[in-house]
């Protein structure tokens, strides 16, 4: 384990049971299936993956609000699952969250100044300077003078000065590690652009650790140093933010890229990028093999019965596609290489 790791995944297995009548067969749906990943100081990894690919989930269990099936997570070397009294009650301090929707976020019977004020009043900070710290957060996150906002309800604020709000909020016990669900996705075009601009802001002015969950990869392109592709539950492609977007191995990664819209609303440029094929398959019963196989356009024999690995591409850049070992399509071109689909 690193020694600067603040978070450290290993093996993390999240299963849901699914429940049926007496004669229906006990299945389950394989959510987070045997993640590793590692969040260091001052970084910010990108958890990138279509609905339903488990990223929301792994986040939850970042945040210790839910369990684990199997595996370990850390914070800062301890695991997340023996902490207890004064342990947890720092590391819910030091590891705080965005959520996606900033209308659901907020409790609309509180004041700003009361929402940012409950976090610091939870975690024993002094009565007499609440105010004014309630005021620097608002300013922090770009909404001054603080006094015009302070003492309002959220339903007087548009989309993106509730999202500033909960990022204030969020920032309140000025945490280490921050989790930003889909923070921008609720949001118009014009307004993830500066909520982008803020978390990358706020990220160099306080040393921030971020683990940004989105279905976007033309949106992590602008806040990630690294990028974690997941596919049902697995990642399948890990590298730095540049290389992911200039030299892509996986065939799941090369078709998000191909499907990014940019920010000023054009498709990403991306030449060698797959067209969306299909629909994932059912997370209660994923394929044998691959679990991208079944839309890939590039599968054979060896995908329908060998799980690929994390594959060592370069330095710090991996990829879970038997073509990693091969001469690829994308390189060479398809009808150079003989395939036949299963």
């Amino acid at each position: 384990m690193n020694a600067d790791a603040l978070i450290s995944i290993e093996q993390a297995t999240v299963y849901f049971p699914v429940r049926g009548g007496r004669l229906a067969r006990k299945t389950r749906v394989h959510a987070v299936d045997g993640v590793d990943l590692t969040l260091h100081e001052n970084e910010t990894i990108a958890l990138v993956g279509e609905s339903g690919s488990g990223k929301s989930t792994l986040g939850l269990s970042i945040l210790k609000l839910r369990d684990l099936t199997s595996g370990t997570i850390r914070w800062r070397g301890k695991r997340l699952s023996e902490l207890s009294g004064a342990d947890l009650k720092a590391f819910r301090r030091d590891v705080q969250v965005v959520f996606q929707d900033p209308f659901a976020s907020l409790n609309p019977r509180l004041t700003v100044l009361e929402a940012l004020q409950r976090p610091l009043r939870l975690h024993g900070r002094s009565k007499s300077d609440l105010r004014a710290e309630a005021e620097r957060l608002l300013d922090l996150v770009g909404l001054s003078p603080a006094s015009l906002y302070i003492d309002r309800y959220p339903h007087e604020f548009s989309g993106g000065q509730r999202q500033r709000i909960a990022i204030a909020r969020a920032l309140a016990l000025r945490p280490s590690v921050l989790v930003a669900d889909e923070p921008v996705s609720a949001l118009d075009v014009s307004i993830r652009t500066q909520i982008l601009k803020l978390l990358r802001d706020l990220k160099q002015e306080l040393k921030l650790s971020m683990l940004f969950l989105s279905h976007d990869l033309g949106v992590v392109r602008h806040v990630a140093d690294r990028v974690a592709v997941m596919y049902l539950g697995k990642i399948v492609e890990l590298a730095a933010v540049d290389t992911l977007f200039e030299r892509a191995q996986h065939p799941y990664t090369r078709m998000l890229l191909g499907a990014a819209p940019s920010m000023h609303g054009d498709r990403a440029p991306f030449s060698r990028a797959i067209p969306v094929v299909g629909d994932p398959p059912s997370p209660t019963r994923p394929p044998s093999g691959c679990r991208f196989r079944t839309r890939c356009p590039f599968v054979y024999e060896r995908c329908t019965s060998e799980v690929p690995k994390l594959y060592d591409v370069d330095i710090g850049h991996r990829s879970a596609c038997h073509l990693v070992l091969e001469p690829a399509p994308w390189v060479n071109g398809a009808s150079d290489v003989e395939r036949t689909r299963v």
